[in-house]
């Protein structure tokens, strides 16, 4: 099956997506399919190993960076019938496609729909994002007119889908109430490949790279883009609370260190934040890291604290836990499907500064507990894997293959699209 994987998010950027789309993208390839990964060309950088190994060919197209988002290139979408020379009917077999799968509804995503349409073969997609919490990126708009017209996009993007994948349960509500069609939902979670080994020299190297050091100070970890809805605000003054109480109670113990690893348009404001509050001391940004260069960082961790409530799966989480690490989370969007609470992780109320911090100091002034649940952690049946995951997508591109009929369409879709589609 030659699968094409249109994505708005593929190297060198690092998210949940571009995670996503790679993991699928070498599963699809071990089993003996041939993935083909169409992303927007990134200034400066080249793929490597195309063709070689079970690695997809990846198809770069013409992008465009704003200042809004410059460090993630996008296409521009199909305006007035036009598409890169790539994807028009002329174009060579590269683009030969037994089915697309987009990753997102907008301007890649928007491609993928058209190329399916013109070539009839079947359209799966999947909802990696809660959109809507995304509003502020749209500025020009008020944000109640940016929200309404992102729910009716979206309700017509996937209602024209043959079937639509969704990492969580919380996704697959979302979808439901914006008006997605029930029976076009699937839900199959992004798989998390085991840890690779991580040598004693390694975690020095991150130790001195990032001033942590090796005497038991504790060090809170989070994983991901620093940007405005990763809230990233409440765990900073949540650590505050907690430098406050250490400084208060004094104590041997050395007080905890905060590494915020990642890069995004959040950071100047979460440095200006750290500065405010008075704990841009015991705060460490690792700015952008690659997946080799995340294995130590994890290592060295004591918590792993996750503070968003818009994530709808939060990969990084069953990646820390793969390293054994207890985890604190905010109960919002589908991160909290993937933690148990008072076993591997504590869970607590989106927006509470005073309950993150609570369950913070809680873990760090319990160290036979955090070695119980770093076990617990390890041993977790919740965490997805990337054959596991392979298997049910491959299960759903079969589906929507066979439920094709003339042109390409499943009968479900194609009643929706007939009324939803422009």
């Amino acid at each position: 099956m030659r699968v094409g994987l249109f994505t708005e998010s593929y190297d060198p950027v690092i998210n949940g997506v571009s995670t996503s789309v790679k993991t699928l993208a070498a599963e699809l390839a071990a089993a003996g399919h041939a993935p083909v990964v169409v992303a927007p060309r990134f200034p400066g950088f080249t793929d490597e190993g195309q063709n070689s190994g079970g690695a997809a060919d990846v198809l770069r197209l013409p992008s465009i960076r704003t200042r809004l988002n410059p460090d993630n290139p996008f296409v521009v979408p199909p305006l007035l019938g036009w598409a890169p020379s790539l994807l028009r009917p002329a174009s060579d077999l590269r683009t030969a496609f037994d089915l697309v799968h987009t990753q997102q509804p907008f301007g890649l995503g928007m491609h993928g729909r058209r190329y399916a349409r013109r070539r009839g073969v079947p359209l799966v997609s999947t909802y990696h994002t809660l959109y809507d919490e995304y509003a502020h990126y749209f500025p020009f708009l008020p944000r109640p007119l940016t929200r309404v017209l992102m729910a009716r996009h979206l309700r017509r993007y996937y209602n024209g889908c043959d079937a639509v994948i969704v990492p969580s349960k919380a996704a697959g509500r979302v979808l439901r109430r914006l008006g997605v069609t029930d029976a076009l939902l699937r839900v199959v979670p992004t798989g998390v490949p085991p840890p690779p080994a991580v040598m004693p020299n390694a975690v020095r190297q991150a130790r001195r790279a990032f001033d942590l050091p090796d005497d038991g100070t504790p060090v809170l970890l989070f994983v991901g883009r620093l940007a405005r809805e990763k809230n990233l605000d409440l765990l900073l003054r949540a650590f505050a609370r907690l430098q406050t109480e250490e400084a208060r109670l004094g104590g041997s113990a050395a007080p905890a260190l905060l590494l915020l690893a990642g890069s995004g348009p959040h950071l100047p404001t979460c440095r200006r934040l750290a500065g405010e509050l008075g704990i841009e001391a015991r705060v460490r940004f690792t700015g952008f890291l690659s997946r080799t260069q995340l294995a130590p960082v994890y290592a060295v961790a004591t918590l792993f604290v996750f503070p968003s409530a818009t994530d709808t799966q939060g990969v990084v989480l069953s990646e820390a836990q793969s390293h054994g690490l207890p985890c604190v989370v905010v109960n919002g969007g589908g991160a909290p499907e993937f933690v148990r609470d008072g076993v591997d992780a504590l869970v607590v109320p989106p927006g509470d500064v005073a309950a993150f911090h609570a369950a913070v100091a809680a873990l760090l002034a319990d160290p036979a507990r955090r070695r119980a649940m770093a076990v617990a952690a390890l041993e977790s049946h919740l965490r997805p894997t990337p054959a596991g995951m392979a298997r049910q997508i491959i299960s759903v591109y079969e589906a929507a293959l066979a439920g094709c009929g003339r042109g390409g369409v499943s009968s479900s879709a194609a009643a929706v699209r007939h009324t939803a589609e422009p």
